[in-house]
């Protein structure tokens, strides 16, 4: 399967401080890779360095073999990288509708009303629908964040981003969740998941990466990463014997 997504090497320093240092790893079309770490890990400043918000110290960022590392966030995007935020920020005075439709038409150029029809479509597969005339701060926190998944996907992303989308949901919502991320896998999108929700995890994605002080602590089939003695010692606060 062909490559989609290379970092090489990558670090980011913020003074003394290194956030992330010499990671690598690479993601094929259509794969779902999982990121685990503890708090301070590095994991959402990697996707800060994949999206283009900040730039490396060090290495290279490819997308389809094409060198990213120093674009501009807005050009990623248009090249097909998109990405939630850990903290929904829709523009709360807009409908749901029309924030999905300033996402569209920004990453494609076009006039807003040449992206009606891809809009609705996004709304139904994010189950927001019935909820697309409603303005964008009366939303509960799971309808935002299906809102913040239906803006990353009106960029019609090849590579999304979520970072901890399931945080603060409860369990049944986290499995709705489940169920719309799944189904977009379906789509072909390419998919590269922060979260601290373990089992939801484990429900979607074909790998786990797990970094630990910006560095690369385990990688593999999920099961058998988080059986790994020091994943559960670092992550899990479980000795290792």
């Amino acid at each position: 399967m062909a490559t989609l997504l290379s970092v090489e090497r990558v670090s980011k320093s913020f003074g003394a401080v290194r956030a992330v240092d010499n990671l690598s790893f690479e993601l094929d079309q259509g794969e779902a890779l999982g990121i685990l770490g503890p708090n301070g890990a590095g994991k959402s400043t990697l996707f800060n360095l994949i999206s283009g918000d900040i730039r490396p110290s060090a290495g290279l960022i490819r997308l389809r073999q094409r060198e990213i590392t120093h674009l501009p966030s807005y050009e990623r995007c248009r090249l097909g990288i998109g990405r939630s935020y850990q903290i929904p920020q829709p523009f709360g005075r807009m409908t749901v509708f029309e924030n999905v439709l300033a996402a569209a038409s920004f990453s494609s150029g076009r006039g807003e009303s040449a992206c009606y029809d891809l809009c609705i479509e996004i709304l139904g597969r994010a189950g927001l629908l019935d909820k697309c005339n409603r303005a964008a701060d009366t939303l509960t926190l799971l309808e935002r964040k299906r809102l913040e998944l239906a803006r990353a996907l009106a960029t019609q992303p090849t590579l999304l981003l979520l970072d901890e989308i399931a945080g603060g949901l409860t369990e049944g919502e986290c499995h709705e969740l489940i169920e719309v991320i799944n189904a977009l896998r379906g789509t072909g999108v390419s998919i590269v998941w922060i979260e601290h929700v373990v089992h939801v995890l484990l429900a979607v994605v074909d790998r786990l990466l797990v970094i630990n002080f910006g560095k690369f602590l385990a990688e593999g089939e999920p099961h058998a990463v988080m059986a790994n003695a020091a994943v559960q010692e670092v992550y899990m606060g479980i000795e290792a014997e």
